[in-house]
């Protein structure tokens, strides 16, 4: 069919077929948009190709959206459980190394073939550069095409697998895991107080409020005798007496209760002229600002009461610093709360628009940052090659959120369209171009080179689930990022990113990844030389 000879039409098909093929179930089973890869497969069998181009343009795509979805909190990550996370993934190198070497003593492989199954079992390109450059050979990049077909889908079949293997809810996981998040995050919420501080009612709240309530706001005020609340603003003057809404975390109202006096049951709703709304921040301009900055109070005469972030309630201090898509829940009268919209924008479909030069700017970026000679001890110069360099470029441009007048971090709906495209040009062409070479280079080399292949990518994965869950108790969501972040496998990264939705996996994923870079690049290293 000469249509299939088209590249285009031909990457079209691989990919809807591939997706239709992830779609189908067997006893709750599917691959997902690792279907591409099998479909991939077959048509690189029967003799079709893709360019390779696009699958550099689909790697890069793919994994700078990596970096923007793990961004945010990777150095949060890196400060909590960032050492446990490196532990594992250096530990499945490790393994991966001694297997390889293993199979070079017992099948009588030379070095270069067993540089090139270690690189290809354990998916790493710069790995088999290293073994290219040392040897001058070709006996690597054709083992590398072997083992790497097992790599890419052994990888894949493990990670969809280990759910029902080892028994695990995968909503219970994800619940577990935002509990944390919520012992990080506290949950805000409202109580009444009475004031019976004298020393809170000599002058404005902004002069009068302690350090040590920054976390708190006080929304509403209730005169002592009145029937009606009013607004609480920066130049609010508090009475013995009166009755106060203050809004915090638990912790935070428990302190406050200390300064300001007991906590009342009270009805503070407002009347018909103050009402209550929730605006989202659409706007790119305002986000980066903090609420210090932005001074709404004043300028329009509206209090904020707390933040919507991420499905998580926080606190509306005066040096928090707004994101696009921040949830603002803010009080005042109608006219000024239709000025406040139109600062934010509460526009939903701000946040599906995507910057052009915001992406081709980060991805150039990583490209060059991909390049640059890096110098380290034992291992000579060498560079983090392109896939390493975006992925710094994403999780930087994804923490930073803003340069200058610059958003940098790309809304959520945007980065998981820019995902999903990446994903599908870059198994489609791995799989052509694995199909395409399979039988030739397995006939050539033999099986013992399959099964050698295929031994460096179990081992790894056998020896790190059960040390990253029983020894450094990894959760288990994070623990299918280590897994598929210590095998550099950006398809096994898809296929836990199909198991569950939440950010974790990427984030674990992102952590790791650099770590195995250079662990590969030494073992690379390590076999050429031990040879």
């Amino acid at each position: 069919m000469d249509l299939l000879h088209n590249p285009l039409f031909l990457l079209l098909a691989v990919i809807l077929s591939g997706h239709l093929l992830g779609k189908v179930r067997i006893l709750s089973f599917s691959l997902g948009s690792s279907g591409i890869v099998f479909t991939g497969l077959l048509a690189g069998f029967a003799g079709f190709t893709l360019p390779g181009v696009l699958q550099s343009l689909g790697l890069i795509l793919f994994i700078y959206s990596v970096g923007q979805q793990a961004g945010p909190g990777f150095v949060h990550s890196m400060k909590r459980g960032g050492l446990s996370l490196s532990l594992g993934a250096m530990a499945m190198i490790a393994v991966g190394l001694i297997t390889a070497l293993g199979c070079k003593a017992w099948f009588g492989f030379s070095k270069e073939i067993t540089a090139g199954l270690f690189a290809g079992a354990l998916t790493s390109t710069p790995g088999l550069a290293v073994a290219v450059e040392m040897a001058r050979d070709s006996a690597a990049p054709a083992a590398y095409g072997v083992a790497y077909t097992f790599g890419v889908v052994g990888v894949v079949l493990v990670v969809k697998l280990l759910p029902r293997l080892m028994r695990t809810n995968i909503a219970q996981e994800e619940e577990k895991l935002e509990q944390e998040l919520s012992a990080l995050h506290p949950q805000v919420e409202f109580t009444h107080f009475k004031v019976t501080n004298p020393n809170l009612c000599t002058g404005p709240l902004a002069e009068m409020l302690p350090e040590r309530m920054a976390e708190v706001t006080i929304t509403r005020v209730l005169r002592e005798g009145g029937c009606a609340p009013e607004l609480a603003t920066a130049e609010t003057v508090l009475g013995m007496g009166d009755t106060i809404r203050a809004v915090g975390t638990h912790e935070a109202l428990h302190t406050a209760e200390v300064i300001i006096g007991p906590m009342v049951e009270a009805d503070l709703t407002f009347n018909s002229v103050l009402v209550k709304k929730e605006i989202l921040l659409s706007r790119a301009a305002v986000a980066g600002k903090t609420l210090r900055a932005l001074n709404l109070s004043h300028v329009y005469g509206v209090q904020v009461s707390r933040i919507t972030r991420n499905g998580f309630d926080c606190p509306a201090g005066a040096n928090v610093r707004l994101r696009q898509g921040d949830v603002l829940h803010v009080v005042g009268t109608p006219e000024a709360l239709e000025n406040v919209k139109k600062l934010m924008g509460d526009d939903v479909r701000a946040l599906f628009a995507t910057s052009v030069m915001v992406l081709l700017a980060g991805l150039f970026c990583g490209l060059a940052f991909g390049a640059v000679p890096l110098y380290f001890p034992g291992l000579g110069i060498f560079t983090l090659g392109s896939t390493g360099g975006v992925l710094l470029a994403g999780l930087v441009f994804g923490a930073v959120r803003q340069i200058g007048p610059m958003i940098t971090e790309l809304p959520s709906t945007s980065n998981a369209l820019i995902r999903d495209l990446g994903l599908g040009l870059f198994l489609a062409v791995v799989g052509t171009a694995a199909g395409g070479s399979f039988l030739p280079t397995l006939q050539e080399y033999g099986l013992p080179l399959f099964l050698a292949g295929a031994l460096m990518t179990l081992a790894p994965m056998i020896a790190g689930v059960p040390l990253c869950t029983r020894v450094l108790r990894i959760p288990f969501l994070r623990m299918l990022g280590v897994i598929t972040g210590g095998m550099t496998s950006t398809p096994g990264l898809a296929a836990a990113a199909s198991l569950s939705e939440t950010p974790y996996a990427a984030t674990a994923y992102a952590s790791v990844y650099p770590v195995a870079l250079v662990g590969m690049i030494m073992s690379a290293k390590i076999i050429m030389m031990v040879g």
